[in-house]
């Protein structure tokens, strides 16, 4: 063997090593782990995750420059795919010179042959695909409360993720949430949500569209997917002796749930106030001992619950706020004037993921084909005995 065939076999065997692979694999479930454990953006809210840093200061500083804060968009994770990728291309093209080529696809182990080299080449495909998709992939977050709109631009969105590969390119679109209907079982449980909402292109109306919990409404390669609702009512807040508006806002309160209880609630952060003010809703009510609690998840009676907060964290007030009313906090008089819904979608580009459906389709086609001669087995059918009979039909 020539010293230059040398040269180029060396390569060859380190890519297509099956321990390599088995390196590559190791890493690719480290990361998967990481995923899983630690918070990552895109999934939580910016504040919880710099919470989260701040707590583990020494862990951020190391896992932080390998991007393990959005592992599968950073670029060690795209390393480790694009090296496996091309382990198993290596090791395919291998075995099918081994195996003489195209000639390999003649003779009694032609469909067991054919299959092999179709499962690694889904392989391959499978790691384009997925190396397209983390690497070009735009994972965001939007809340609409209903009227309100929303333009595809990169600053609009609530929580955005991209591949580093991605263009600066954004469609410009605006989607409007026209309305959302939620149907609850006994008043009270939650079964369906439906979102209504409208896509305007240049100022044009080019679609309208259905978003429900596991039905995504998908234009131009973005998925609209819905993943929460709550209510917003809607504040108006001026100074008692001037009239000067400080706001008026729709507000989309949180909603944390509980098994099936819900509690729609946040904190209204306003630079004027000195002390916190929490706002809880109540859809429906009843009065017991001067409390509100709580009756129906249908906004039939809505109540308002009103408290103010010292910095040490001590309850200062509480009061209660009905739908078209107003009450005077210190200096200034708070009115709550309408209420609505707001729906949360998750918003997905992702390129690569047809390819990925694609590289899924043939390898279940692969393992047909591979698998064809052990099922004649098993039937106890035997290859030379059935094309005799076949000619005995002749």
């Amino acid at each position: 063997m020539s010293q230059r065939n040398i040269l180029l076999t060396i390569p060859l065997r380190a890519l297509s090593s099956s321990k390599l692979a088995l390196v590559l694999i190791v890493l690719l479930i480290l990361f998967s782990i990481a995923g899983a454990v630690l918070p990552q953006k895109g999934m939580f809210e910016i504040r919880d995750i710099e919470l989260w840093q701040q707590v583990h200061t020494t862990l951020t500083k190391i896992l932080e420059p390998a991007g393990l804060f959005h592992v599968f968009h950073s670029w060690p994770f795209l390393i480790t795919i694009s090296i496996l990728g091309v382990n198993i291309l290596t090791c395919t093209l291998q075995h099918f010179i081994k195996d003489g080529g195209f000639a390999a696809f003649k003779g009694p182990r032609a469909i067991e042959k054919a299959g092999f080299i179709l499962l690694h080449f889904s392989l391959i495909v499978l790691f384009a695909g997925g190396f397209l998709s983390a690497a070009t992939r735009l994972d965001g977050h939007i809340v609409l409360t209903e009227g309100q709109s929303f333009r595809e631009r990169h600053d609009n969105y609530l929580r955005l993720v991209e591949g580093p590969l991605r263009p600066e390119h954004h469609e410009d679109f605006v989607l409007t949430l026209k309305q959302v209907e939620t149907k609850y079982e006994k008043q009270r449980y939650q079964t369906d949500v439906t979102s209504s909402i409208e896509i305007l292109l240049e100022g044009k109306k080019a679609a309208d569209g259905i978003v429900k919990i596991n039905k995504p409404f998908t234009y131009k390669g973005f998925s609209f997917t819905q993943d929460q609702t709550g209510f917003s009512p809607r504040i108006v807040i001026r100074e008692k002796e001037s009239g000067k508006l400080m706001l008026d806002s729709f507000v989309a309160l949180k909603t944390f749930q509980n098994g099936q209880d819900r509690k729609y609630h946040d904190f209204l952060p306003l630079p004027f106030l000195k002390n916190t003010v929490i706002i809880t809703l109540y859809p429906s009510y009843t009065m017991e001992n001067g409390r509100a609690i709580k009756t129906s998840e249908q906004p039939e009676k809505p109540l308002l619950m009103i408290e103010e907060k010292d910095e040490s964290g001590q309850d200062v007030s509480q009061t209660y706020l009905h739908l078209k009313s107003r009450i005077e906090l210190g200096e200034y008089s708070f009115n709550f004037t309408d209420i609505r819904c707001w729906s949360s979608f998750k918003v997905v580009e992702d390129s690569g993921y047809y390819i990925v459906c694609v590289s899924l389709w043939l390898g279940l086609v692969a393992l047909l084909l591979r698998y064809v001669p052990d099922i004649r087995k098993w039937f106890g059918i035997k290859p030379s005995l059935l094309g005799k009979h076949n000619s005995q039909q002749d």
